[in-house]
């Protein structure tokens, strides 16, 4: 019974999604998104096997607003860093290496995102929780200083949601 209240919820979010994309209200509107919102959650159903733990998304709320918040004041610091080296003359792309203790994938995807997301620095491909970078400036090729510098605060603020079952 708690599962079927889910898969309604999400498909009222998602036929509430589908309205305000495409601006309208009206009945034909609403009809189509619970038609697509239904398509949508069979799919859904259809890919992700239902006891798999790598498909474990469950975080709270909470944790992930500070994780955007804390994302957003990151691309602005790095920009400025990455200005500062630009001006300087002191780019010297480097592919670097570091890693995780994060265990949930998507976590670890996330991670990975916002090290892309942030000015100078682009993940090229994560396996197991090892990240190899491209960073514009190198401050270090030493393990332990790139993963303080760059994989260490989100790490510490996504631990608290791996621990979560």
């Amino acid at each position: 019974m708690l599962n079927f209240r889910k898969r309604v919820y999400l498909a009222l979010l998602i036929t509430l999604i589908w309205c305000v994309l495409n601006e309208k209200f009206n009945i034909a509107t609403l009809l189509t998104g619970i038609i697509v919102s239904i398509v949508t959650l069979f799919l859904l159903k259809i890919l992700q096997p239902p006891t798999s733990k790598t498909f474990n998304y469950s975080t709270g709320v909470i944790g992930l607003i500070r994780y955007v918040f804390f994302v957003f004041i990151d691309i602005y610091k790095s920009a400025f860093r990455t200005i500062k080296h630009i001006l300087k003359g002191e780019i010297n792309p480097q592919f670097v290496a570091s890693s995780t203790r994060i265990k949930k994938p998507w976590l670890q995807a996330l991670i990975a995102n916002a090290i892309t997301l942030t000015p100078g620095t682009v993940t090229i491909h994560l396996n197991d929780g090892e990240y190899t970078i491209l960073w514009l400036y190198p401050l270090s090729v030493r393990p332990k200083r790139i993963k303080k510098t760059l994989i260490q605060d989100f790490e510490d603020l996504l631990m608290k949601e791996d621990r979560r079952a």
